[in-house]
C-alpha cells in the first residue's frame, strides 16, 4: 500500500474521478480531471461531467434516513452500502463515458451523502446537573423499583456533541472499481475544532485566486455557499461560509405546489408566475441563521422538508397563493445571499464579480432577483465562463481535495471552517 501511495504521489498526471451527492439528494455528481501537480502547483484538465440521477426509490430513501423520525440503524446501514455501490456505478460510468477504462484511473475522491450534520454544540443539561438528580431519584424511589423508561431517557440525554455523517461505503467503491478511494473529509476538521464545512473554498483558492482582483464564488446548491478571494490573496485571507437556503426550500415547495409531478422548479418558471409575499419575506428573513456571522455552516438541519412543509403549512392557511409562496421562497434564497455580502463581506472586501455554480445557477427567476437585491456594479457569471459545468463544480473539488490528501498537504481552510489549525482531511481506501 505505501508503494501505492508513493507512486500515487508523484505520478503527473492522474486521471482522478470526483463524487458527490448534496443535500438536495437529486443524483451524483461525478467529474472526471487530469491533476498535474498540488498544493499552489495543481493545474487541472476536465475532461468529463455527467450527473446520475437517483431513482426515486433511493431519493426517497435518502430522505427518509436523513430525517430523525423516520431513520434508523438498519436503514443507515444498509443505505450506507448501496449508495456505496451507486458512488462506483457513477465512477464506472463517467470513466466509459470518456472512453477510459476503469483501471486507467488513479483515484477516486467521495464526499459522500449527507446523513446528519451538527457543527454546533450545546448542552441540554450538564453532568454534574444529571447525577444529581439520579441521586435524589434513587434516595426517593424504593431500592427494589427501577424506572426502565426514566433510566434510558437519562442515559441519552447527554449534550449535543459536534457531529456529522456522510454515508456512501468507500470500501465499496474500492473494491468494485478497484482504485484507491479517499473519502469521509468532514470528520477530520470536526475533530480540529471546525465545523467540518465548508471545503470547496480551499479548492477555490487553488483555482481562482486572481493577483488583479477580488472574486466570490457563489454555490448555489441545496445549501448556499460562498468563498472570498480578496485581491491577491494568500490562504489565510480567504473567508467562505453558508449563506443560508438554497434551493432545498424551493425544491420541497415546488413538489408540493405541483403535488410531485416536478421535483424542481425548471428555469424558475413556476415561481416567475408568482408574487413576492412581503410579509412571510420579512418572516422569513427573521431566521436566526442569517444574523450569525462567519464562520458558519448549515443544512437540512435547518433549512430542510420540515422547514418547508411547515412553511407552506402556514402560508396556505394564510391564504397565500401557492406560487407566490414559491416566488417568495426563491426570492428568499436570493435575499440571504445578497444580505450576506452586504454585512459581511462588501464593507471591507469590494468585489467586481461573482462567479456561480450549483443547481440553482440554472434558476433565472433566481438569479433575477439576485441582480436586483446586489449592487449594479457586480457582474454574474456562472463558472461555464472557465470550462466547468455548473453541476459538476463539487465533484471536481472533492477530486481534487483527494489529490491533495494523496500528496500529503493539509486541505482545509480554519478561517473557514473554524478549525483550530490545518489538517489532512479524508480517509484512504486502496485500491484492489
Amino acid at each position: 500500500m505505501l508503494n501505492e501511495l508513493l507512486r500515487l504521489q508523484h505520478k503527473n498526471p492522474k486521471k482522478v474521478i470526483g463524487l458527490m451527492s448534496g443535500t438536495s439528494a437529486d443524483g451524483i455528481d461525478a467529474c472526471l480531471v487530469e491533476i498535474s501537480g498540488n498544493g499552489l502547483h495543481t493545474r487541472i484538465n476536465v475532461l468529463v461531467s455527467e450527473t446520475y440521477p437517483y431513482d426515486e426509490t433511493t431519493r426517497t430513501a435518502i430522505l427518509d434516513t436523513c430525517n430523525p423520525e423516520t431513520g434508523t440503524v438498519d436503514k443507515v446501514c444498509q443505505l450506507n452500502f448501496h449508495l456505496g455501490k451507486l458512488f462506483a456505478n457513477a465512477a464506472t460510468s463517467i470513466a466509459n463515458k470518456a472512453h477510459i477504462s476503469i483501471k486507467d484511473i488513479d483515484l477516486i475522491g467521495s464526499h459522500g451523502q449527507t446523513i446528519y450534520h451538527l457543527p454546533n454544540q450545546t448542552t441540554m443539561e450538564k453532568t454534574e446537573d444529571r447525577n444529581q438528580k439520579s441521586e435524589v431519584r434513587s434516595n426517593e424511589s424504593n431500592s427494589n423499583t427501577v424506572d426502565i423508561d426514566a433510566f434510558k431517557k437519562e442515559m441519552w440525554d447527554l449534550p449535543h456533541i459536534r457531529s456529522t455523517l456522510q454515508i456512501g461505503e468507500p470500501s465499496v467503491i474500492a473494491q468494485e472499481t478497484g482504485v484507491t478511494t479517499v473519502a469521509d473529509f468532514r470528520p477530520r476538521d470536526m475533530a480540529a475544532g471546525g465545523q467540518g464545512a465548508p471545503l470547496v473554498p480551499y479548492v477555490d483558492f487553488l483555482l481562482f485566486r486572481d493577483k488583479e482582483k477580488g472574486r466570490a464564488l457563489q454555490n448555489i446548491g441545496g445549501i448556499a455557499n460562498v468563498t472570498i478571494l480578496p485581491k491577491n490573496c494568500s490562504i489565510n485571507d480567504v473567508i467562505a461560509f453558508d449563506t443560508g437556503p438554497g434551493n432545498m426550500i424551493i425544491d420541497r415547495i415546488t413538489e408540493l405546489v405541483t403535488n410531485t409531478t416536478q421535483h424542481f422548479d425548471e428555469g424558475g418558471k413556476l415561481a416567475e408566475r408568482g408574487k413576492i409575499h412581503d410579509s412571510l419575506l420579512a418572516t422569513l428573513l427573521a431566521h436566526p441563521y442569517l444574523s450569525k456571522p462567519p464562520p458558519k455552516t448549515t443544512g437540512r438541519e435547518e433549512f430542510g422538508i420540515s422547514f418547508a412543509d411547515n412553511l407552506y403549512k402556514d402560508g396556505t392557511h394564510s391564504g397565500i397563493k401557492d406560487l407566490d409562496i414559491l416566488a417568495t421562497v426563491t426570492a428568499f434564497t436570493a435575499r440571504s445571499i445578497a444580505d450576506s455580502y452586504k454585512h459581511w463581506i462588501l464593507p471591507k472586501h469590494p468585489l467586481p464579480e461573482i462567479i456561480l455554480s450549483g443547481g440553482g445557477s440554472h434558476n433565472d427567476t433566481l438569479i433575477k432577483f439576485l441582480r436586483q437585491y446586489l449592487e449594479p456594479s457586480i457582474q454574474i457569471h456562472t463558472i461555464n465562463k472557465f470550462g466547468i459545468s455548473p453541476n459538476a463544480k463539487e465533484a471536481l473539488a472533492f477530486a481534487i481535495l483527494a489529490n491533495e490528501t494523496i500528496s500529503g498537504n493539509p486541505n482545509n481552510i480554519p478561517s473557514a471552517t473554524g478549525a483550530r489549525e490545518a489538517v489532512i482531511m479524508g480517509k484512504i481506501i486502496p485500491g484492489r
